[in-house]
């Protein structure tokens, strides 16, 4: 979904003068009378604004006023020009086409992320040393910000035999070395996806079931 894009004081002198007059003129056109009347006013702050910044290139004598004065005018303009694009985001909301057509850019909406499915091909294995295991999970890339790693050394259907891992967390799928709470036993493990959602949808399936040594 794409919106209006507004104007901040980082904008250079130039391109806020160009937008202000050009959204304001045509935003004063438009056939809502909220956007025509905030177009109107827009118009009149780009005048002055304007007129200000010609004031601050001739002015050198008061050349610290001007630039005062010119940057006073400028976030005039701007409030002007970014109550429009406030009302023509709630007016034109689905109409990205009239948006543009009033000479505002659009800039995209961070879409919130769904929760992380549930993760799949897990696989546990001997490490090179002794009661170390590693474990690798096929990846859910940037959905997943992290991962939460659980080990069971009992019957993997009682949710009470799960516990964290000693690595109760990682930003990784691959490779991850988790030191095993009991050695010479079958042990399993399960992992999570995590992000902005909050828990992935389930558990992933139970993977390892050998034992460690």
């Amino acid at each position: 979904m794409e919106k209006g894009k507004k104007l901040s004081e980082a904008d250079t002198d130039e391109y806020v003068a160009e937008k202000v007059a050009e959204v304001g003129g045509l935003a004063a056109s438009d056939t809502n009378v909220d956007v025509a009347g905030l177009g109107a006013l827009a118009v009149t702050a780009s005048g002055t604004y304007n007129g200000s910044r010609t004031a601050d290139g001739l002015a050198q004598i008061a050349a610290t006023t001007a630039t005062d004065l010119k940057n006073k005018k400028k976030t005039l303009g701007i409030d002007a020009h970014n109550a429009i694009v406030d009302k023509v985001n709630v007016v034109y909301k689905a109409d990205t086409d009239h948006i543009k057509g009033l000479g505002i850019p659009l800039s995209k909406i961070a879409t919130a992320k769904d929760k992380c499915p549930k993760i799949i091909n897990g696989k546990g294995e001997q490490w090179i040393h002794d009661n170390f295991a590693k474990l690798s999970w096929k990846s859910l890339g940037d959905l997943a910000d992290y991962y939460t790693v659980e080990e069971c050394t009992g019957d993997v259907t009682i949710e009470a035999n799960w516990y964290a891992a000693d690595k109760a967390t990682s930003k990784t799928a691959k490779d991850v070395i988790v030191k095993v709470k009991t050695r010479n036993v079958p042990i399993w493990w399960r992992v999570t996806g995590w992000n902005s959602a909050g828990e992935g949808v389930a558990p992933s399936d139970p993977f390892g079931g050998k034992p460690i040594n």
